[in-house]
């Protein structure tokens, strides 16, 4: 909001719509909301929201967690499943509360190898967690990282969908929310900061009180460092306090 030429409520309604909808809201929507003359400085001031949703320091999933990989992306001819040309790589932890679902955590990979795949659960899931994959290799090195694996296999599993219900349910709906909310058009360099708004709204799933959401979104905005229009549009991501 630094150096803002918008008046200030105009940036606290920006930030209860950001907060309240639950498919999130596009720059076209926000424009029309907010009567902004300019859809750039619609896009700009969501893409600076999203930009301070993740907290650096914030605590790693624990107990029973499933990994998996998937493809964000439009729909173009070539090779399918891990490999897939035209498309982004998205790694996926979730937490396994029972039948319950508990925290997710989704960062922008390079591709599926254990180089990639490794350092985003070492980052993300505690030391001593059971971390469930299916049967691809780029997960074997866990056993002797600190945590626990369990394997999936499909071929050896009479009912398919038991393979990672958990984390297949969060990417459906990940890619629901692309091709709904957003039309299915990002940037990859933008793709992070997408992912970290689905991860707040995500976690945030059961709080009763739609307030607190606005009011954390509020306080993250405001101890967020300044980001410029140029940082915003090669794709940084700032620090921020609190997911």
């Amino acid at each position: 909001m630094h150096g803002t030429r918008k008046p200030l409520v105009l940036w606290f309604k920006a930030m209860w719509w950001f907060t309240t909808r639950k498919s999130g809201v596009n720059a076209i929507n926000l424009q029309d909301l907010l009567g902004l003359g300019s859809y750039n400085t619609a896009w700009l001031w969501l893409q600076k929201l999203r930009s301070c949703t993740v907290c650096k320091g914030r605590e790693k999933l624990t107990g029973t967690v499933e990994a998996d990989e998937f493809y964000v992306g439009g729909s173009k001819s070539g090779k399918r499943g891990r490999g897939a040309e035209h498309k982004c790589a998205v790694a996926i932890a979730v937490e396994r509360k029972n039948r319950k679902l508990g925290r997710v955590r989704l960062q922008v990979i390079d591709d599926c190898s254990a180089g990639e795949l490794v350092p985003f659960i070492q980052a993300n899931v505690s030391t001593g967690s059971c971390v469930t994959t299916d049967g691809w290799p780029g997960y074997s090195a866990l056993q002797g990282s600190g945590y626990g694996h369990r394997r999936m296999l499909q071929n050896k599993t009479e009912n398919k969908d038991s393979i990672l219900p958990g984390a297949h349910l969060v990417i459906s709906l990940i890619k629901r929310l692309v091709l709904g909310t957003f039309q299915g058009r990002f940037e990859k360099k933008y793709l992070q900061r997408y992912l970290d708004e689905y991860t707040l709204r995500f976690n945030r799933r059961t709080s009763k009180s739609v307030g607190k959401k606005f009011l954390r979104i509020v306080q993250q905005a405001v101890a967020t460092p300044t980001m410029t229009r140029n940082q915003v549009l090669v794709g940084a991501v700032s620090p921020s306090l609190a997911n």
